[in-house]
């Protein structure tokens, strides 16, 4: 259970609580929807009582798409649930119940009554969190539920959503997580894909072609009505094109990077096709300028800053290949001429993958942090990694001890660029750091 160190919460019931749920996690984890349908019954089945569902699978962008839905739809004066993972800062950022961050309250009570229900039966902790925030979200009224899935798909927790008209998002899908899905893009593929249904309504967008083509080949295996990158929607000179027409400018979206503008354009798909969720151009156009979505590409400007003020702070949530190939053409667009990075990466990703992306991205120095917050990748291994890639490497201890260096008097006459990545919890500490918060 170390992949669940990072797992805590302010509230000490909670706190408490969730330590106790953990411990109902099988020691081995067997590919099956039985334990939570198990439990949904219990419950009277709450996942057959919520509204509309987006459901969103892929490697990367998963987030970003949901962010952009939900808020999308909010500004637009929907009601949305959204049920997403992990989080960056607080726990109660995975369960938004009407347009709310769910209350440590509502919180902690519906826990309680789901692990009373359940009683000691074993079960993963996605797996009790996913029915809890069925659970909850079934006793509020709401227009449409965003939900991302936590791995992979057809076997994910969140997969009993079977609701008729169902819409599934296929966001970019790479080389991630294969001890769980497979060691190949067509394996992987076919778990993420396996949250279709029958007509269901699929936006996919770019894909790798073997990824594209298991995309089209499940879509009309399933009788889908399809919006896919490419044939039918598109984004060229930050424009949104969808069926051959200039549609909307994503000049002035508020997202940093140019892959936010296909997570963004998946959104736009929805909101315009979808007759429930359909939002004006104009209004579109006007929403897009007020997207916020914390850890991707954001520019740090609170105290860390103001303490370094030769520095410009980045923080990204990239934690494989995928991501840091997005990073590296934003780091090759803004023409960086003296780039640091920060990296701290999960135990189980593919680091090797991870350094060879930081080494097209000619770092000045790349620091290494030997103690993080979470289940990390020694910083020996990636240290000895990446100096066969002929990188500048620095080890470090903490968090603490890699912004402290930015005190030294070279920093303080040369201006730089300092990207922190690799992990979502380094990207959470970093921010609440620059927070001053604890």
């Amino acid at each position: 259970m170390s992949i669940y160190k990072s797992i805590n919460h302010s509230n000490p019931k909670i706190r408490s609580l969730l330590k106790s749920i953990l411990k109902l996690h099988p020691e081995e984890i067997n590919l099956s929807l039985n334990r939570i349908k198990v439990l949904l019954n219990k419950l009277n089945n709450p996942h057959k009582k919520l509204p509309r569902a987006i459901h969103i699978a892929g490697t990367n962008g998963k987030g970003s798409v949901a962010t952009s839905l939900y808020q999308l739809q909010k500004l637009n004066g929907k009601k949305v649930h959204v049920y997403r993972s992990p989080h960056l800062i607080t726990f109660n950022e995975r369960i938004i119940v009407a347009n709310k961050k769910i209350d440590d309250d509502l919180f902690y009570h519906s826990l309680k009554h789901v692990y009373n229900i359940n009683k000691d039966n074993i079960i993963t902790f996605f797996e009790f969190l996913t029915a809890t925030a069925f659970y909850i979200f079934s006793n509020f009224k709401a227009d449409l539920l965003v939900c991302e899935v936590g791995l992979g798909g057809k076997y994910d927790a969140t997969n009993v959503l079977n609701g008729k008209n169902k819409i599934c998002i296929i966001t970019t899908i790479g080389l991630d997580h294969k001890e769980f899905l497979g060691n190949s893009l067509k394996k992987i593929a076919k778990e993420k894909l396996g949250i279709l249904k029958k007509k269901s309504i699929l936006i996919s967008t770019s894909q790798n072609k073997k990824v594209y083509e298991e995309v089209f080949l499940e879509s009309i295996k399933k009788n889908c009505k399809t919006f896919l990158y490419g044939k039918d929607w598109y984004i060229r000179n930050k424009y949104f094109y969808l069926e051959n027409k200039k549609k909307i400018s994503l000049e002035n979206l508020s997202l940093e990077g140019r892959h936010q503008y296909k997570n963004v354009g998946c959104a736009i798909v929805a909101c315009s096709k979808i007759k429930n969720l359909y939002i004006e151009k104009d209004k579109i156009l006007k929403f897009i300028k007020n997207l916020e979505w914390q850890g991707r590409l954001q520019k740090l400007n609170g105290s860390i800053s103001k303490k370094h003020p030769n520095i410009e702070f980045w923080a990204d949530c990239a934690h494989n290949p995928l991501g840091f190939m997005a990073l590296r053409t934003w780091v090759l667009k803004k023409n960086i001429s003296n780039l640091i990075i920060i990296l701290g990466v999960g135990i189980a990703k593919d680091y090797k993958g991870i350094l060879k992306q930081i080494k097209k991205m000619k770092p000045n120095s790349l620091i290494l942090l030997n103690k993080t917050n979470f289940n990390s990748r020694p910083a020996k291994e990636l240290y000895i990694e990446a100096k066969k890639l002929k990188l500048n490497c620095n080890l470090l201890g903490d968090i603490y001890d890699a912004i402290n260096i930015f005190s030294k008097k070279k920093y303080q006459t040369t201006k730089a660029v300092c990207l922190l990545a690799g992990s979502i919890n380094l990207v959470g500490e970093v921010i609440k750091l620059d927070n001053n918060e604890t």
